[in-house]
């Protein structure tokens, strides 16, 4: 368990990460503005692909042009980055440069749908047995609908 405090959520991730690489840090991490040299050392031993954000296939195309680290990453230029990838990684790259753009969200979102869903043991040919299905389906729908309010 650890924590990372940092004036984004990208940079609070890489401080949380930081946490479980070095023990010495006691499980707490900050990164400041104020102490930028801490960042950048933290983000050139942190590989790219243990970025907020950055999957297995994203990491293998970032490697192929040269960027292994975090601070690699950091360093790239934003336009290239959106262009060849996403606004998504531009948005990590901002955010490894402490730009905040993700949001924080204080409480969670309401939710958009309800899924109840189960597997057959066997195949049902049934009518009544469907509908039976059906019926006990929307039951627990609405349910987890009433445990939502």
């Amino acid at each position: 368990m650890g924590v990372g405090i940092a004036p984004t959520k990208t940079l609070a991730k890489s401080a949380q990460w930081a946490t479980k690489q070095w023990p010495q840090f006691s499980g707490v991490v900050a990164l400041t503005a104020e102490n930028r040299n801490r960042i950048l050392k933290l983000l050139g031993l942190q590989p790219v692909g243990e970025v907020w954000g950055v999957g297995r296939r994203l990491t293998e195309k970032l490697n192929a042009l040269g960027i292994n680290t975090a601070l690699q990453l950091a360093q790239a230029n934003t336009a290239f980055i959106r262009k060849n990838f996403s606004v998504i990684l531009e948005r990590t790259v901002r955010e490894l440069n402490g730009e905040s753009c993700i949001s924080l969200e204080e409480a969670p979102p309401a939710k958009q749908q309800i899924v109840c869903s189960r597997s057959f043991g066997e195949r049902i040919t049934d009518k009544d047995a469907m509908h039976q299905a059906v019926v006990q389906y929307a039951e627990r729908a609405a349910e987890k609908l009433r445990g939502e309010r």
